[in-house]
């Protein structure tokens, strides 16, 4: 992602010169005015946002969730920007040094009176940019991201394994002088969530007191400083479907509380999603994994019966629903999830039915001086034959 995105600085110019007509490319994303950089906190967005934009010789304004980032202010911020010049730049006029880049940090938290309209001003603005715009975000699948996402190179960051990080951090405390045992590190990165940057912090908080860390410090620490993360709907049936190292320590009440960080809509994702998962338990064999198929289809229809006594105001047993709408899918088709995760059709039906009740209304009001009928008696007998006549003619 990162040659990704300093290629992509580089030919900026070049591919939106004036007058000039950007190549196509999906892959270097040369149509592109802007990119969006998104992925779990602490992975290095920023930072590699703020290193490319210098390797390239340009100079950054970041805007992030302290600043007012409304319709006016963006406007004025873009316009300062054009205006100024920094002192390379006055030195070499016309040089590279004097471009420069805007860098708006934690854009899915553009929200409130503050921000008002600052999301569709600035897709507005990337459309008519004269300079390269680095968008930055964590959610990724949040409903204002998707609008700006199309008109951005889009580069997603993905939280790097224990392993690679345990790597980067044992070098780190070696060179300041910190003895760290290995099982230590890895408590230390397993309680953050593996956020590099939480566990830079970690280390450099601890190392002011001592430069040893034993296994039992780092594991009372690690439990003290345990990060608490909200996962996005989107990521729950990956982590309820897919075995990974991750996944490996969940508890049986890990998988509950994936289903209570949205109950209402977390069953309809199990149910769209769970015929794509490729359980590990069949090890291969079609019978078996027909067999587990059936297993899970039949434990979402008991939570289908549960979730209808639980409507009838017996909201105590959501628990059970978590374990027959969610849990028990998730022992029985466990092993990887194939493609993207799918949004429940369902929802775009209810929509669709919603819809048309409205018109059906609509058009049963308008009629209801001439038709002894409601909606039901209207939409069976009356429209068939309305259709009917009203397309004769054509």
């Amino acid at each position: 992602n990162v040659n990704k995105l300093l290629n992509w600085l580089r030919k900026w110019h070049a591919w939106n010169a004036v007058g000039g007509k950007a190549p196509f490319s999906k892959e270097e994303g040369s149509h592109l005015k802007a990119a969006l950089l998104s992925g779990p906190p602490g992975v290095g967005k920023t930072t590699s946002a703020t290193l490319c934009a210098k390797e390239c010789g340009y100079s950054y304004m970041e805007l992030n969730a302290s600043d007012a980032r409304s319709k006016k202010s963006i406007k004025e911020y873009v316009a300062d920007l054009l205006n100024n010049h920094t002192i390379s730049g006055l030195k070499n006029k016309g040089a590279a040094a004097d471009r420069h880049i805007l860098i708006m940090d934690e854009v899915d938290g553009m929200s409130g009176n503050d921000d008002r309209g600052g999301i569709a001003e600035l897709i507005a603005l990337i459309k008519t940019s004269r300079i390269p715009i680095l968008c930055i975000c964590n959610d990724r699948n949040h409903q204002k991201i998707r609008s700006l996402a199309n008109y951005c190179f889009d580069l997603r960051f993905y939280k790097p394994r224990v392993e690679q990080i345990k790597g980067a951090m044992m070098s780190i405390a070696f060179k300041e002088g910190l003895r760290v045992p290995p099982p230590a590190m890895q408590q230390i990165i397993e309680g953050t969530n593996c956020d590099v940057r939480q566990v830079l912090n970690h280390l450099c908080m601890w190392s002011a007191d001592e430069k040893t860390i034993t296994f039992e410090q780092a594991r009372d620490e690690a439990k003290r400083a345990k990060k608490d993360t909200k996962t996005g709907i989107f990521d729950l049936p990956r982590l309820l479907f897919t075995s990974s190292e991750e996944t490996r320590r969940f508890t049986y009440t890990d998988y509950t509380d994936l289903f209570f960080q949205d109950y209402s809509l977390m069953p309809l994702f199990v149910h769209e999603n769970y015929p794509n998962s490729r359980p590990a338990r069949s090890k291969g064999e079609n019978i078996k994994a027909l067999k587990l198929l059936s297993n899970a289809a039949d434990s979402i229809c008991f939570g289908d019966r549960v979730n209808a006594a639980i409507r009838m105001e017996n909201w105590s047993l959501l628990p059970t629903q978590a374990h027959y709408s969610a849990v028990m899918p998730g022992f029985y088709m466990r092993g990887g999830l194939s493609g993207m995760v799918q949004f429940p059709q369902v929802l775009g039906q209810m929509s669709k039915r919603n819809r048309c009740d409205g018109l059906l209304k609509e058009l049963l009001n308008h009629m209801i001086i001439h038709v002894n009928a409601d909606k039901r008696q209207l939409g069976m007998e009356y429209l068939p034959l309305l259709k009917s006549k009203l397309h004769e003619p054509l």
